[in-house]
């Protein structure tokens, strides 16, 4: 598949039909940047014309997202990566929250884990890429703009509880190596490159960062690829079916890594016979 031109064609999108109902599936990104929308008039088309939107998350459930992180993202009183985190690793921590701007009492109480998700999306807002400005938050503010009703495909309980399954020492790995790769300039090129894959709707691209992963011998490449995707694909396509079963036109949109080759949702969708068309 040949990379897309600059067209406004951001992320890839998918029609999924069965014999009564079509589903459209959007792969988004949890970032954003300015020059990411207007999104490609057929997502918009698609988006006006759906009857509900259905998002990994709905971000605009913050009391839940505050719960889910205070359950599975918070030590107990008492415990802070300080007193947790061997010594080497507590000084790369500290080194990187420098380099970051961010201060470390603002994190104390942090699991390992919930301080490498931080320090990724510090150096994606580095390199331009915000959080505010992130693709699904802009689907929820047009459902909400449209009084449409939001659908969870998962809850914030059950992603997070990924990472709460995680042991102290899988956790402190996790962290160890997001803090090398970060401080790697080819590993860290490679959160500019995902980005760009999606603005650029490229998912040859996309393909190639995931076989990096699955030949990663870091801890951090395998828990992406084999938990964070592989482990939640079939429990996202049985969520995208129901969907289709149910009602007809509705959009759904996951992060775009959930949509590429032969473990992603699309391909998944298309052995239970579903009738699954690449749009763009």
């Amino acid at each position: 598949m040949t990379k897309a031109a600059d067209t406004g064609q951001h992320g890839a999108l998918f029609k999924i039909q069965n014999a009564q109902h079509t589903l459209y599936l959007f792969g988004t990104i949890h970032v954003g940047a300015d020059n990411f929308y207007p999104l490609d008039a057929r997502v918009m088309q698609a988006l006006e014309k759906a009857p509900a939107i259905a998002l990994e998350i709905d971000p605009q459930k913050i009391p839940a997202m505050q719960a889910a992180v205070l359950q599975y993202g918070f030590y107990p009183d008492g415990k802070s990566y300080r007193t947790e985190l061997p010594p080497p690793l507590r000084q790369q921590v500290e080194t990187a929250l420098t380099k970051y701007h961010i201060a470390p009492d603002a994190v104390t109480r942090f699991r390992p884990w919930m301080i490498a998700s931080l320090l990724t999306i510090q150096e994606f807002d580095s390199k331009g890429y915000r959080s505010e400005l992130a693709v699904d938050s802009y689907l929820a503010n047009v459902a909400r703009k449209r009084d449409k009703p939001v659908i969870e495909l998962e809850s914030a309980a059950a992603q997070l509880a990924l990472f709460g399954a995680l042991s102290e020492e899988q956790q402190n790995q996790l962290l160890e190596d997001t803090i090398k790769e970060l401080n790697d300039p080819d590993d860290a090129a490679k959160v500019v490159a995902l980005a760009e894959c999606w603005r650029t709707g490229n998912l040859a691209g996309l393909q190639a960062l995931l076989d990096d992963m699955a030949s990663d011998k870091s801890f951090v490449g395998r828990f992406t690829k084999e938990v964070l995707l592989d482990q939640r694909n079939p429990l996202l396509t049985d969520r995208v079916s129901a969907l289709l079963k149910q009602q007809d036109g509705i959009f759904a949109a996951m992060g775009i890594l959930h949509l590429v080759g032969p473990t992603g949702v699309p391909a998944l969708l298309k052995q239970r016979g579903y009738k699954v068309e690449r749009i763009y």
